[in-house]
């Protein structure tokens, strides 16, 4: 049998230690500091840790950690199993003694916080008074991490780019069109149909290629063959707005971001045939125990992702990624 598995002295507070040192990227005093104790302490219970099992797991080089060893990976990927499964322990209990009362992490972008998301939020919090809610903000890619790393129980964003985390199931939820966002009185807004070329004529402020609708700009006018005149890109669409307001040029957003009562020097058109819709997704691991409230707060996002149907993502071993046709569009 293995000798890890059936060794006595180790412990969940060891394997929490390891995780989180490698979480704050091997940093002990950072590790330290995220725990609340001292790098002594640390440093104590990993080297007992390995003692136990019977290798290195870390990489040192003097006082420092700099990494892992190939058995190293090996433990740390059942250290974050046996983390997770403790905490699915503590809240199937929670969930049959205390249903009403918890908290969720919620990790989002800034334009699903700010602006797709707060009636969403408004309403899951008058129905669970109880529930301590918490939003992370980040890219798209930081949101995925955030939630494959525990630090978050449920993500909303856009697909983010590269390869899909094993780990994580993204439920397709809704569409985010676009439009074009230009100062009131600009000559763009005279046009009676709005084209990529009428666009290309004057500077575009819009979202970085790094994000999904900056790269979804970039392809419309790639395809269409035309050169846009990106004078500015963000990650912020509030920042992006500010910067149409001082003249620097025209947005294009998600229709969502723009809020006539709000932005009132500003006018937007719709140009959702123009560019692709974004894909708001829900990504969520697929071996955490969802509390009752979670479900609730991702059916909220979509009806069609009730607790069967997330239940039925969870237990298939195929694609983590549901059929993109799945929910509705959400202009406002």
């Amino acid at each position: 049998m293995s000798r890890l598995l059936f060794a006595p002295a180790m412990n969940l507070q060891q394997l929490r230690y390891l995780h989180t040192i490698a979480g704050e990227g091997f940093n002990i005093s950072r590790a330290a500091h995220a725990l609340h104790t001292s790098q002594p302490g640390i440093s104590k219970q990993i080297r007992l840790l390995e003692r136990e099992a019977g290798v290195d797991i870390l990489i040192r080089r003097g006082n420092r950690v700099v990494g892992v060893t190939e058995p190293g990976e090996a433990i740390l990927a059942v250290a974050r199993r046996m983390l997770q499964d403790a905490e699915n322990l503590r809240r199937i209990g929670e969930d049959h003694s205390t249903k009403s009362k918890g908290r969720m992490v919620v990790a989002t972008t800034h334009i699903h916080a700010r602006y797709v998301l707060r009636e969403v939020i408004r309403d899951f919090i008058r129905r669970h008074p109880a529930v301590r809610l918490v939003l992370r903000q980040g890219s798209p890619s930081q949101v995925a991490q955030l939630v494959a790393a525990g630090e978050a129980d449920i993500g909303v964003s856009s697909e983010p780019p590269g390869e899909p985390m094993p780990d994580l199931i993204s439920l397709p939820c809704f569409k985010l069109e676009r439009s074009v966002v230009a100062p009131q009185g600009h000559p763009l807004l005279k046009e009676k149909r709005l084209t990529l070329k009428a666009i290309a004529r004057y500077p575009i402020v819009t979202y970085d290629v790094s994000y999904v609708g900056g790269a979804a700009v970039a392809r419309a006018f790639e395809k269409a063959g035309t050169e846009p005149n990106i004078v500015l890109t963000a990650i912020d669409a509030d920042v992006i707005k500010a910067y149409v307001e001082l003249g620097l040029g025209i947005a294009i957003l998600p229709t969502a971001a723009y809020e006539r009562g709000r932005d009132r020097g500003l006018r937007a058109m719709d140009a959702r045939k123009l560019f692709e819709p974004t894909v708001t997704r829900v990504e969520i691991r697929r071996d955490s125990y969802l509390r009752t409230y979670m479900y609730d707060f991702i059916a909220a996002l979509s009806a069609g992702w009730d607790r069967e149907a997330i239940d039925r993502m969870i237990r298939a071993r195929g694609s983590r990624r549901a059929a993109p046709g799945a929910g509705t569009s959400r202009r406002s």
